[in-house]
């Protein structure tokens, strides 16, 4: 981590005076500290425990970045911070979940290469459970932070990001065989407009792949080529009343895992294509939404609340939808600039699988403790 540090000052020292490039260091170091409850459900595991951070004290969304400018040239470097077991600072430096990308102001609009947020993002909530998850992929959509080439007017921005591509399921649940091969980008694009009370933006995805060869289930001997389509479709909005706010979002679609609009192990089984045994896929129909509101109490103190719901439905005899909803209150309090305090408490209700089985609830109490620096 120190010899990290040194590089990039060494190359801000040097670079500043010749390029005129404005360096602007930062810092987030974050914990979290939970009690949960967990319900188990047919499942019958049950568990109280304490969650300080994710199990290695240091919450993995802390970061080290810096945004530069130079002139027409901006950028933006962010890597994660996380440490190792029982807190070991010694751990691991990476921008593998975090942020590596430069910026080209050509008057007209902009031109972004490299990784970062992809357009279809709905950042409305401030829930701070799960390492800040803000009901992403709970109730708001989430493209992950992708290499891409995305081109911005104005309030308008489309992207060709790295595309997903792999192995589908069975109907039996059995990972199909085959060689998945993109022949496009994953393309989304987001358009949305600000005014002082009042704002909005409307997105949507789109991924295709193909899986070549697959051995045909229904006829046996035979292969044949799968074709695995993405589509995410939704929008957002944010109003504000003096010192209160309400923020809403929407989003529906199909085969969302396949193409990393999904975070995988969180709320519902997921969002994927199964193969039909011959030649197609049989898709998931999901949607999802979300709904907060806070109130500005005074200029240390915020108060939220907020509700998010999903539904995850596989078209597979059999298989029902597959659903989640998830409820938190919150106050998010400054004890000194770059201080935060967060207590909250929440309660999520994983209902029944596709299958038919009761995957139980969860009720969580706590705080997010962060300094930025």
């Amino acid at each position: 981590m120190k010899k990290l540090i040194l590089v990039i000052a060494a190359l801000a020292l040097v670079a500043s005076p010749a390029l005129a490039v404005d360096w602007n260091f930062y810092g987030s170091s974050r914990v979290q500290t939970w009690y949960t409850s967990i319900d188990g459900g047919d499942d019958g595991r049950d568990q109280s425990k304490l969650q300080w951070g994710t199990g290695d004290g240091l919450a993995n969304n802390s970061r080290f970045g810096a945004r530069v400018k130079a002139e027409n040239l901006s950028g933006r470097v962010e890597v994660q911070m996380k440490a190792t077991s029982g807190g070991d600072p010694g751990g691991t430096v990476t921008t593998e979940n975090r942020l590596l990308y430069g910026e080209w102001n050509f008057g007209a609009g902009k031109l972004l290469v490299g990784k970062a947020y992809t357009p279809v993002a709905q950042f409305v909530s401030g829930q701070a459970y799960n390492e800040d998850l803000g009901l992403l992929a709970a109730g708001a959509a989430y493209g992950q932070r992708i290499s891409q080439l995305a081109l911005s007017f104005g309030g308008f921005q489309v992207a060709l990001v790295e595309p997903k591509k792999g192995q589908i399921q069975g109907t039996g649940g059995a990972t199909v065989g085959g060689d998945p091969d993109a022949i496009i980008p994953k393309i989304e694009a987001k358009w949305g407009m600000g005014f002082d009370m009042f704002s909005f933006n409307v997105m949507g995805g789109f991924q295709y792949f193909e899986i070549e060869d697959v051995n045909s289930l229904d006829n046996p001997g035979k292969t044949n080529d799968v074709d695995v389509t993405s589509y995410i479709v939704g929008g957002d909005v944010a109003m504000n009343f003096g010192p209160a706010y309400v923020k809403a979002a929407a989003s529906i679609g199909v085969n969302w895992a396949d193409a990393a609009w999904d975070i995988p192990g969180l709320s519902t089984g997921g969002s994927f294509a199964y193969f039909d045994g011959d030649d197609d896929t049989k898709d998931t129909d999901s949607w999802q939404g979300v709904l907060v509101g806070g109130f500005k109490f005074t200029d240390q103190m915020t108060f939220e609340a907020g509700v998010g719901y999903r539904s995850d439905d596989p078209d597979l005899k059999g298989l029902d939808e597959d659903e989640v909803v998830t409820v938190y209150g919150q106050a998010v309090i400054s004890l000194a600039p770059g201080v935060w305090l967060v207590p909250e408490i929440g309660y999520i209700n994983f209902m029944d699988d596709a299958n038919g089985d009761d995957e139980g609830d969860q009720f969580y109490a706590g705080a997010k403790w962060q300094i930025d620096f």
